[in-house]
This record gives C-alpha cells, structure tokens and sequence, in this order.
C-alpha cells in the first residue's frame, strides 16, 4: 500500500478548514464521511483510498479552532481551549465525540467495503492536533500513524494513559509533532511523540514588519543612550542641558507647521528653522537667568521650584529627568512591541497555509527538519520562574545594543537567528545534537 505522505497530511488540513473535497496532492482520495459540527467543537472527516491490493487508507482530519464556523461551534471550541490551559485530569466531552464518529465510521466502512484491509491515521491542526492524539491513545493499537502541526500538546490525562499502555518509544513511533517556534499556543502542554521542528519561509525573510521593528528598536536605544550621553554632559558642565528640550520643541513645532502648510515641505523647513531660532533663545534666557519680561514669564513656566534653582542644578534636573523618562518610555514601548511582534509572528507562522511551505511538495518530506529532543510548555515556564523574570529581561533588551534576541538593526537580516536565540532561551527545550 502507497503511504501518506506528511505533506499529504498537512494538505488535509488545509482543505478542511477550507471545506473542500480532496484534491491537488490528495485527489486520490475520497470524503466518507463528515461529523459534522457538534457542540463540543468537533468537526471532522475521513477521506478513504483504496488500492489495488485490497489495502486502503483512511485518515480522518480534525479541525483546529475556527471563528468563522458558527456561535455553537465557536463556543464549544473555546471552552475546549479554556480546559486545555488547564491541564485537566479527566476525560472531556469533545474527546469522546471525536472516539464515538471514529468508532461508527469505521464499523460503517467496514460493512460496506468488508474486502478491504485498511491502514487507519489521525492528523489535525492545533486543537484538531490535540485530538487527533488523544483519540489514538483511546484507540490504540487501531490507529498505526498520527500526524499533528503546532499541536498545543496533550492533558495529563491521556498522557497518564499513554505512559501505562506503551513507553515513549512506542508513541516516538507512532506520534509525529511538527512544530514551529515556541509560540504561546504549542507550548500550552507537553508533548508525546516525535517532535521535529519546521523552517518555514517566514522564518529567514525580513518582512515589512520586522523591518519596522529592527529600526524602532534601534532608534529607540539610540534615544536613550542619546539623553544619557546628554545627562552626562550636564552634569560634568559641558552643555546647558536644554538638548532633550529643544528637540522636543522643535519636533512639535515642526510637525504643527508641516500640517498646517499642507506638507509643503520648503515652507515647513524655513518656519522649523526660525522656531529652532526663537526656542534656542528662550531657552538659553532661561538658562543664564536673564531677568528681561520675556524670560520671567518663561522662568515662571518652569514651576516654582525650578524657576528658583542656579541654571547648573535646573538643567541638570531637566536632563535627568528627560533621561529617566526616556529610558522608561522605551523600555515599555520595545516591550509592547516585541509583545505584538511575538502575538503577529504566531499568526502567520501558526496558519496552516504557512505550515505547508514547509514541506516539499514531491517527496513529501519536511524540507528542513530539526529533531527537538524536549520541547518548552506553560507549567514549566513558570516553575523555572519564566514568566517571571521575561520582562524584566525583555526591558533590559530594550536598552542595551547588540543583545542576540533584541530587535535592532544588527538582526534586521538575521531574523532566523533571532528566532533561535529566543527559543534557547527557554527552559525545556532542546534540540539534537
């Protein structure tokens, strides 16, 4: 009998989030039968072929979470999810759905293709991953093969199970887990099986996105080392300390008149340069303690603490606190990003349409697979203190330049090797040697 291949796999998976019948790498087989959508989240097929032998293939595909699928549906799979971030140690409903279609379904196929011997696997996508195990685990030893992409893992509860029926090498065998990088959502629970992690073509491209967020990263150090610098200038008595002052005016300045002309770029330029002008003045009135009218009502600006302050002490009070809040600023904004980056990069790269540019098409083969010997889950994480501690370094990211796992313009080409250098940093996972 022919195998299927784990491209073919994935392909399933695609065609069922899509609801279509078998075709390009599959049209050999043929829809038997839907489970249609139930309550509990379950919605599956099982696609047959049968060869010339008398042998047969059925793999029966389960769908990962889907918004567009109906309220009932929805509902039902988010409390799935909701269980699932639980660890639960007891059977779920959806579980036993999913055993109760496949139990009918093959009764069904074997009363009316008796004269067929068939080769049984269970494959899914996220959710769909986490229940095309567990019903092998159920059902074992009639299920010979399961394939799952970015699975979020396995509950204690089939876990216990698998460990009392069978050793790890048994579900090595029979469990293959492809995997993209850590993401909040495969590393919910640990995993049973073969894991091989997928080089995507995301994974090594400097997409529009992480272009943007190489430069803010770079740009937002480079504010705060630029008003250190400038603190430290302050307070050894080389500059006024109005630098962090001036640039802000004349930003606001600038961007004001740059609206207000129409963006008429030359007129915007020679108004920006008369308020540099004017601002400079004032502010250098105010630093020499001139006592004309113009530069009390500016002194008055200040406050009443700083209006009394030598110039030395207020420009050194105004640079350090351009320098704390500059530094904190960026520090929370490079947090957000790398938050929204770390959320933007689990979508495109978690999307099974992504998972199949993994593969190559004619052997059916990963094209660059890499063996993981452990993978990180949540219970671990926060057990090695993880969570934790991951802002904190992620703030420090923020400010200090060249850091392997930072956002800057030293990884603007190396996003691969960014990936990397933040999945080692995790507690649990490993790859082969």
């Amino acid at each position: 009998m022919r195998e299927v291949t784990d491209y073919q796999f994935a392909y399933f998976n695609n065609i069922i989030y899509n609801e279509q019948e078998p075709q390009g790498p599959v049209s050999d087989f043929t829809t038997f039968s839907e489970s249609g959508r139930l309550e509990s989240g379950l919605a599956a097929t099982a696609c047959i072929r049968e060869d010339q032998d008398g042998k047969g293939a059925v793999v029966f595909t389960f769908l990962g979470t889907d918004t567009s699928k109906g309220a009932k549906m929805v509902k039902g799979q988010m409390k799935t999810n909701f269980q699932l971030s639980q660890d639960p140690d007891e059977d779920m409903q959806i579980v036993r759905d999913a055993v109760g279609y496949m139990k009918d379904t093959l009764a069904d196929l074997k009363k009316q293709k008796s004269g067929v011997k068939w080769t049984v696997y269970t494959t899914g996508h996220s959710l769909g991953g986490f229940l095309a195990t567990a019903v092998a685990v159920e059902l074992d030893p009639e299920i010979t093969k399961v394939v799952t992409f970015d699975s979020p893992g396995l509950p204690k509860y089939w876990r216990d199970t698998a460990q009392k029926m069978h050793d790890d090498s048994y579900w090595r065998e029979r469990v293959m887990d492809y995997l993209t990088f850590p993401n909040p959502i495969n590393t919910t629970l640990p995993h049973i099986g073969h894991l091989v992690r997928l080089e995507l073509h995301t994974h090594g491209a400097a997409t529009p996105a992480h272009v943007v967020r190489c430069i803010l990263g770079t740009a937002l150090r480079a504010a705060v080392w630029g008003s250190g610098l400038n603190l430290g200038l302050t307070l050894a008595g080389k500059t006024r300390g109005f630098w962090a002052t001036k640039v802000v005016a004349v930003s606001v300045r600038t961007s004001k008149k740059l609206f207000t002309s129409r963006f008429n770029l030359r007129e915007t330029a020679r108004e920006a340069k008369a308020a540099h002008k004017e601002d400079s003045a004032k502010l250098d009135a105010i630093s020499e303690g001139k006592q004309d009218g113009s530069s009390k009502k500016n002194r008055k600006a200040l406050g009443p603490i700083l209006s009394r302050l030598p110039a030395s002490a207020r420009a050194a009070a105004i640079t350090t606190s351009w320098a704390f809040t500059t530094a904190l600023i960026s520090s929370v904004t490079y947090i957000s990003t790398r938050t929204s980056g770390a959320i933007n990069d689990t979508q495109q790269e978690h999307m099974i349409v992504a998972i199949l540019s993994g593969f190559d098409e004619e052997s059916g083969d990963a094209k660059q697979p890499v063996e993981v010997l452990q993978w990180p889950y949540h219970d671990l994480l926060v057990r090695e203190g993880f969570t934790k501690a991951h802002s904190r370094r992620v703030a420090v990211e923020g400010l200090l330049p060249l850091q392997p796992a930072a956002y800057g313009l030293h990884n603007l080409m190396r996003r691969k090797q960014l990936l990397l250098a933040r999945a080692h940093s995790l507690p649990g996972y490993k790859e082969a040697a």
